[in-house]
């Protein structure tokens, strides 16, 4: 265990400020010393003992829940966690729609062997599959989520499952204005009976910082100085993590990102736009990261109006919700689709990716 706290959690994130990789930051203090705690109380727990009887956990050793507006470093804290815990403790890390739309899938298999309460078997499941479970982007806006979420996680809780949250709201905040919220009470009150509850409030958005160190979000035309920009542009938001690929399953099908990791998905057009993907999938994409690398959008023919519309949906989708773009295109985005139908439709495209490059846009949140 010595060796372990030599390159644990606390010690990775002052090598990395002494590196000059991440700011010295007073606001994330807080923050940082209670990963800490979490991660050496971890290490001293270990994994539960077999026992007839519950015993409910101190907070430190249940989990955390991190909360504060966007870019102030709740996801990175997360993913440094998880790095320095995963080497000894079974360690899931995962978006909290995905990992809901995984409890469905597992609920509706049960139900289809067995008339009985299908949660607690989900909940045995996933206790034998990881001790820590890490969820970034809490945010709950299905009922059926809602109505189940303060059984799951007392379940989780009492099998002995570290539960790490971070979240733009703090537990009170959740699901306002929800249907039946108040069967979703039982939850918050389980956060703050068992987790501490902790505030990142600093006054930097570093995610903001980071897109405005960027000169150009949109280079044209498509060769080796493109391919080049998507790179660096990759390689610093990432920080040089290595790609944790998804497989986003909707309505039946799966959507893959390849290139995933820390919020961040490098696509091609092809893969979003050629392939007969709609609004549900993209939907589906933005739920899981805040910035998207769109390699190669090419100057559409007139017969290309298939892909022509599928990109306004994209842009459209992307748009709405804040979503940062960085792109590579053929030509500038007034001459992607210049002739054919709907392109009276498109001028709407061209000025939303233009808009999408200006330093109003990347200071807007995602929503």
């Amino acid at each position: 265990m010595i060796q372990a706290l030599q390159h644990g959690f606390l010690e990775k994130y002052q090598a990395r400020v002494a590196a000059g990789k991440l700011t010295p930051d007073a606001a994330q203090a807080k923050a940082v010393q209670a990963m800490s705690r979490l991660y050496e109380s971890l290490l001293v727990v270990g994994k539960p003992k077999k026992s007839r009887f519950f015993k409910r956990k101190k907070p430190s050793e249940s989990g955390l829940y991190l909360w504060g507006e966007v870019g102030r470093g709740k996801s990175m804290l997360m993913d440094l966690l998880v790095e320095s815990i995963s080497p000894q403790l079974p360690t899931r890390r995962a978006h909290f729609h995905a990992f809901m739309l995984d409890i469905h899938r597992r609920l509706f298999a049960f139900r289809q062997m067995s008339q009985a309460d299908p949660l607690p078997k989900v909940i045995a499941e996933i206790a034998s599959e990881c001790r820590v479970l890490c969820l970034d982007e809490m945010q709950v806006h299905d009922v059926a989520d809602a109505m189940i979420l303060s059984r799951l996680f007392e379940g989780l809780l009492a099998a002995g499952v570290c539960a790490v949250f971070t979240s733009n709201r703090p537990p009170e905040g959740l699901y306002q204005g929800g249907l039946q919220r108040d069967q979703f009470e039982g939850f918050i009150a389980l956060l703050n009976a068992t987790l501490p509850i902790v505030k990142l409030d600093g006054a930097t958005d570093y995610r903001r910082e980071q897109h405005k160190a960027f000169e150009n979000h949109y280079v044209y035309p498509r060769n080796g100085e493109a391919d080049e920009f998507l790179l660096n542009v990759w390689s610093q938001l990432t920080d040089g993590a290595p790609s944790s690929p998804l497989r986003i399953e909707v309505q039946g099908r799966t959507l893959r990102v390849d290139k995933h990791a820390c919020g961040v998905a490098w696509l091609t057009f092809a893969e979003l736009c050629v392939r007969p993907l709609g609004a549900s999938d993209y939907l589906a994409l933005i739920a899981q990261v805040h910035t998207v690398l769109l390699q190669g959008i090419p100057q559409l023919k007139v017969e290309d109006r298939n892909e022509a519309k599928r990109f306004v949906t994209l842009i459209d989708t992307l748009y709405d919700h804040r979503i940062k773009l960085f792109a590579t295109a053929e030509t500038p985005p007034e001459g992607i689709y210049a002739h054919g139908d709907g392109t009276f439709e498109f001028a709407r495209t061209v000025s939303r990716l233009i808009e999408m490059q200006s330093d109003e846009y990347v200071a807007l949140a995602k929503i």
